[in-house]
């Protein structure tokens, strides 16, 4: 068996590293067939030489070999992440400095004691509420997205970064508490990782520019002229979104369709990934859809509609707001720049950030709102983000990167339904 994963135009074979790495086999596996180049190098950052001297070992795969998958994640798409841009800039030298004063080992940047203090009370709230939703509660219903969204912001997205603990396995079982009404983890990690954190907000690579399709959520996409503004389109599936990523995406791959709008599956699940432990994945959503139906409709139709609804509509609502906000905006499309030469600069322009001193909206947000500091430097918790913020703005600035930022999180999303209903516009009312 070969594991073929191409890092700065080399197809390396990872299978005899999957059992040694430190952040998991599981990882290697997700990103079998792609290029991994810019996730590799942004990753890896603190322990650069020692982690480029692990590869240079590795076995390399003749280019005309039968194995080798598309490296990306449309069909035609085979330019490396960089297109023409450089990682290893004096910018990223700067920002990997900063790490080595800061952390004398990769523990330390890991999940501090506080942050597991969170998950626990977050874990106990989220259990709580799922047990009055069982039982038919309307409070504990109620408040569930909410704290089910703080348990998954502080785990789910920090395990998949390989960002909450060194253990790989602690890392791998915690990405699940993205379920059952997130996400479902094997479809979400390959397009966050390989796709979104490499080519963030370029329609012909990033995945996440499509989950609201036929709205454009850039101004690089073909302008549309339907007879309605599709910014609404981007409303009301704000409100659903769970259902997608936790339903709708997993059964393409399960029934074997292609994404409406595309000729394929624009979200396939990672090469190592079953479809039996795929669908075994999917159990707890489908009796989170199904459960208040036999439970409570005969008896109370009202309270049933209320239990089947609510979660995905309030968890949809919450991720849409926490996480479009950040990239989704006018002053985070690809410009002209830096960015055109270095893709750490890109990273930052393309990228929105808020309340960034405060610890409590990291908490609340998961680190999202500082979401430029995230994207440089992915293998650091969020948690340390606030204490590092300062630092990181005199780095952008003495390289001459812009950092993109609004007042708060209402602000950052008024600018973004701004931005989508904008370019979403129907050409024939702009000619009028």
């Amino acid at each position: 068996w070969v594991l073929p994963v191409r890092i700065d135009g080399v197809w390396y074979d990872l299978s005899d590293y999957r059992a040694a790495h430190p952040g998991g086999k599981w990882l290697l596996d997700y990103s079998y067939g792609k290029d991994v180049t810019a996730i590799f190098k942004s990753i890896h950052l603190f322990a650069k030489e020692e982690t480029q001297s692990k590869l240079d070992k590795l076995p390399i795969i003749d280019l005309d070999s039968p194995i080798l998958a598309k490296p990306n994640v449309f069909t035609a798409d085979l330019v490396p992440p960089t297109t023409g841009r450089e990682i290893d800039t004096p910018f990223q030298a700067d920002l990997r400095a900063m790490l080595t004063r800061r952390f004398a080992s990769r523990e330390e940047f890991k999940a501090p004691v506080d942050h597991w203090v969170r998950i626990g009370l977050a874990a106990a709230a989220t259990a709580y509420c799922w047990q009055g939703w069982y039982h038919g509660d309307v409070a504990l219903t109620a408040a569930l997205p909410f704290v089910h969204w703080i348990l998954a912001a502080h785990t789910c997205h920090e395990a998949t970064h390989s960002t909450l603990s060194t253990n790989e396995h602690v890392n791998y079982w915690l990405q699940f508490t993205a379920h059952p009404i997130m996400f479902n983890v094997f479809v979400w990690i390959p397009q966050h990782l390989i796709s979104h954190h490499q080519y963030t907000n370029d329609p012909n690579l990033d995945v996440d520019v499509h989950h609201f399709a036929p709205a454009l959520l850039s101004q690089e996409q073909p302008p549309l002229d339907p007879d309605a503004n599709r910014g609404w389109t981007f409303a009301w599936k704000g409100m659903l979104t769970s259902l997608g990523t936790c339903i709708l995406q997993p059964m393409r791959t399960l029934l074997d369709s292609t994404t409406p709008n595309f000729d394929e599956n624009i979200t396939p699940i990672p090469h190592g990934v079953s479809k039996a432990t795929l669908a075994l994945s999917m159990a707890p959503s489908f009796f989170v859809l199904t459960y208040p139906l036999f439970a409570f409709l005969p008896s109370d139709p009202a309270l049933a509609a209320f239990l089947e609804v609510w979660p995905w509509v309030g968890m949809s609502m919450i991720w849409t707001a926490m996480t479009q906000t950040s990239h989704i905006q006018q002053q985070c499309q690809r410009i002209p720049g830096m960015a055109d030469t270095d893709w750490n600069a890109g990273q930052v322009e393309t990228s929105l950030d808020y309340s960034t001193a405060s610890p409590f909206w990291t908490a609340v947000t998961g680190g999202l709102n500082t979401q430029s500091l995230h994207h440089v430097l992915p293998n650091v918790c969020m948690s340390h983000f606030p204490d590092m913020y300062r630092e990181y703005e005199e780095i952008c600035a003495k390289h001459g990167v812009n950092v993109r930022q609004s007042a708060n999180l209402a602000t950052a999303t008024v600018s973004m339904y701004d931005f989508i209903f904008r370019i979403n516009e129907p050409k024939s009312k702009n000619s009028q």
